[in-house]
């Protein structure tokens, strides 16, 4: 496996619809309803294939490596407490993990929570808090009071909770909008910062849930299609669900994908394809 695709792969490692019918009620306005003690928990489910094309240094053909990452983890977040704007502070632990990754070479390491041994090895990040934020009730990201696993940058570009809240409704139809920046550090960049948008429409409302269309973009991508690579990862599509009553994030259906030609030289290509599902687990809540 070259360094690029196992950074890649590593930086995996490391985050319904049809039918819809009637559009949410536009009064009153949704918001996130945080409770004091609240107890929130999700079942992730992601699935990564990494494809790398180069030319043989020896025979100038074109050699193709490929890699594989499953990873499923379980998380619940705590709503520690909240300010008298409605902000709230959650804690989030990780109870379970099981991370599969066939390599370029054909060999699969597999690490899983339930293994004793394996268990042992992750206690740094299982059954332990290991993020700390305050997220207003419109979802968005206040502050990253602590995380020890990966940057407090990446998660005002990956939320908690997936989805914002518009500053009145939504209505079907309607489209609202954020926007975050990464920061590419080494190895795989020298410390610059790129921007993205975030688009979120409104679809309609499907067994008492929110339906929100979600796009991701690149605001300004870079020239050279090799500074691109950790770049793709963001660019998350697809749809995320919020229950009304409840006033909580539901679930989300994801994908991103990019195919970049020429990016170590030409004739060379590199290809990324992730599918990401989140669900809120009944009587973790």
């Amino acid at each position: 496996m070259s360094q690029r695709l196992a950074m890649v792969a590593l930086g995996v490692v490391i985050a319904i619809g049809g039918g819809i019918a009637q559009p949410p009620a536009a009064d009153p306005t949704l918001r996130y309803k945080w409770q004091a003690g609240q107890s929130l928990t999700y079942k992730i489910v992601q699935q990564t294939v990494v494809q790398e094309t180069s030319l043989d240094e020896k025979t100038q053909k074109p050699v193709t490596s490929e890699s594989h990452t499953n990873l499923t983890l379980t998380r619940n977040w705590v709503v520690k407490g909240l300010d008298s704007a409605g902000v709230a502070t959650l804690e989030m632990r990780i109870t379970a993990i099981r991370n599969e990754i066939r390599q370029a070479d054909g060999n699969t390491v597999v690490r899983d929570s339930s293994v004793p041994d394996d268990a042992k090895e992750m206690a740094a990040y299982l059954n332990t808090p290991v993020v700390v934020v305050r997220v207003d009730a419109q979802g968005r990201l206040v502050e990253v009071k602590e995380s020890k696993q990966g940057s407090a940058a990446r998660l005002h570009a990956e939320m908690p909770f997936r989805l914002t809240l518009p500053d009145v409704g939504p209505t079907v139809g309607q489209v609202w909008d954020r926007t975050f920046a990464l920061k590419i550090d080494p190895p795989q960049g020298a410390g610059e910062s790129y921007d993205y948008a975030q688009k979120y429409t409104c679809k309609g409302v499907k067994d008492g849930l929110a339906v929100v269309g979600v796009e991701t973009t690149l605001k300004a991508p870079p020239k050279s299609t090799g500074e691109q690579v950790p770049l793709v990862p963001m660019l998350w599509t697809g749809e995320v669900y919020f229950n009304i009553g409840a006033g909580k994030y539901h679930a989300a259906r994801l994908a991103a994908k990019a195919e970049l030609l020429n990016h170590l030289g030409e004739g060379s290509k590199f290809v990324y394809q992730s599918r990401y599902s989140e669900d809120a687990i009944a009587g973790g809540q």
